[in-house]
């Protein structure tokens, strides 16, 4: 049998027990309250930070100008970031899970091939930290270092402003692939961290700035996150920025709609770029968010140097008042005739768009331009579509009365017969080209069948073929062009069956007109092949 002392003892020091567990439990309730949440931390890429690698008009959003054929730029950058990631616990207090992170980016771009744009971005979490994720249930403290999501890039000018369109316009893509540290917040946990963005941009030169716009999706794998879901997002983006070889600024919004949750991320954006010389540029930017969605920081800053390499600039003769020849610059119109220059088969003279702007020509001057002629080398009337009128047959006289037997005459001595004009040679001829052509027509190979015709009658003559063109256009282009006729005529000739021993060839472009070439009627005469003839012996 026990003391009733010892009983004593031995409930106060149960009650004793039970008061301290209750102290014990009362003084951290609080805290047990604070560790719930809504559910556990999945890793999710936190990178907002959109940037162009090429920055040919921007730094910050794409404007639809790609990088020149050969040119590439290549960039280092470091940031820092804070107020990345906030989660609320059960006891209504926000904890800074991502406080500040300081990141790197390797970067650059590249042009293979003309319109087309390569590119890469290799983002590198320096340091990152925060607090209080060791009060909340399910979640674990990131990374302090770690990868974020690589990226590969390709841009493809659809419009350009050097070839006469009214914007710049592009289509992108960038894909983020996997390598990214899932437990630093550098990838989406699904997927393999694979992401697939795509986008269109456009831009417009005003002045001294540049306006530009972007839009496109980013597509990647969704995450349940406490109390929200994580994912694909619409991705717009607008910039305005200075023109110029010097110091140069621009201030850019870029906002993200979430397609899984109510969310909407903003965030304002400014930089400036100089020129440190040889090829060389220093950066800067500098951001605000407006939003509390994971990954916009309250406030962003970062700086870097590039290092660019542009090929030799190609003259744009085709500016007004620039040298050029037709072919260089096929949309102008040189001759103003509304007919291209490239679609102009006379592009340094005028003429109607139905004659492919050659200037109408009238060779047998019957005022039947030659196009509309159907006797294009004989002269004729409108009513006959420039061919001669039909002869008509004159109605033969009524028979005579038979005269009266008369009484036979003396004879009478001969007369000498009437000398006729000299018969006009085939070699005479001038065979006649259109502008800028040296093809011939069916009416000249007739006559040239004439003249082969004429040779092979008399086998001692030889001929000097010798082309002409009028003053229209470079001298050295009619030169070629004119020793093109006289080689197309020698040509013709040895096809049909003349020795081409007896044919010499030579052009001598606009040097030897016949006729005035101030009107369209001498320009035409002067466009042509004629023959010199010569005997063997001479």
């Amino acid at each position: 049998m026990r003391h009733p002392l010892s009983r004593m003892d031995f409930t106060l020091r149960t009650q004793a027990r039970s008061w301290a567990l209750a102290a014990l439990i009362s003084s951290i309730a609080p805290n047990a309250l604070a560790q719930s949440t809504t559910g556990a931390v999945v890793p999710i890429d936190l990178e907002r930070l959109r940037f162009t690698p090429a920055a040919t008009d921007s730094m910050l959003v794409d404007t639809g100008h790609v990088l020149p054929q050969g040119a590439y730029r290549l960039m280092l950058m470091a940031g820092y970031e804070r107020g990345i990631l906030l989660l609320k616990g059960s006891d209504g207090q926000e904890r800074s899970i991502l406080d500040y992170r300081v990141s790197g980016w390797l970067a650059g771009a590249w042009s293979p091939t003309d319109r087309l744009e390569l590119s890469a971005r290799l983002p590198v979490i320096i340091h990152q930290g925060g607090n209080g994720a060791d009060t909340l249930v399910g979640v674990s403290a990131p990374d302090a270092f770690g990868l974020g999501t690589p990226e590969l890039g390709a841009r493809y000018a659809l419009l350009r402003r050097e070839d006469g369109a009214p914007v710049f316009l592009s289509l992108g893509l960038d894909v983020g692939t996997p390598g990214g540290t899932a437990d630093a917040f550098g990838r989406q946990q699904g997927w393999a961290g694979l992401q697939v963005a795509p986008r269109v941009a456009v831009s417009r030169e005003l002045g001294p700035v540049v306006l530009g716009a972007s839009a496109g999706v980013r597509i990647r794998s969704t995450e349940n996150e406490p109390g929200r879901d994580y994912g694909t997002e619409l991705e717009q983006g607008i910039v305005v920025s200075t023109r110029g070889k010097g110091l140069r600024g621009e201030i850019a919004l870029q906002a993200a709609e979430s397609l899984v949750e109510p969310d909407f991320a903003l965030e304002l954006l400014g930089g400036v770029r100089l020129p440190v010389g040889g090829g060389f540029e220093a950066f800067a930017i500098a951001g605000h968010g407006f939003t509390d969605i994971p990954g916009t920081p309250s406030i962003r800053a970062a700086a870097g140097i590039a290092w660019a390499h542009q090929p030799p600039a190609r003259e744009d003769v085709c500016r007004s008042g620039r040298s050029h020849t037709p072919e260089q610059c096929p949309a102008l119109d040189d001759d103003g005739d509304t007919v291209p220059n490239g679609q102009d088969r006379c592009p340094l003279e005028a003429g109607p768009p139905e004659n492919d702007g050659c200037p109408d020509t009238d060779a047998d001057g019957d005022g039947v331009v030659d196009r509309e002629d159907a006797c294009p080398n004989e002269a004729g009337v409108a009513a006959h579509r420039g061919c001669p009128e039909p002869k008509q047959e004159p109605t033969p006289p009524p028979p005579a009365p038979e005269p009266a037997p008369q009484a036979p005459a003396p004879e009478l001595a001969p007369q000498a017969p009437t000398t006729e004009a000299p018969t006009r040679l085939p070699t005479e001829h001038h065979v006649q080209f259109p502008v800028g052509q040296s093809t011939l027509s069916d009416s000249e190979r007739r006559n040239l069948d004439a003249i082969a015709d004429y040779l092979k009658a008399n086998p001692g003559v030889s001929l000097r073929i010798e082309g002409h063109t009028d003053n229209t256009g470079p001298e050295e282009l009619n030169r070629t062009l004119s020793q093109d006729r006289a080689d197309a005529v020698r040509q013709y000739l040895i096809q049909q069956g003349i020795e081409s021993s007896r044919l010499t060839a030579k052009g001598y472009g606009p040097a030897q007109p016949i006729a005035s070439n101030d009107t369209p009627e001498g320009r035409s005469a002067n466009r042509r092949v004629e023959f010199v003839t010569s005997t063997t012996g001479e």
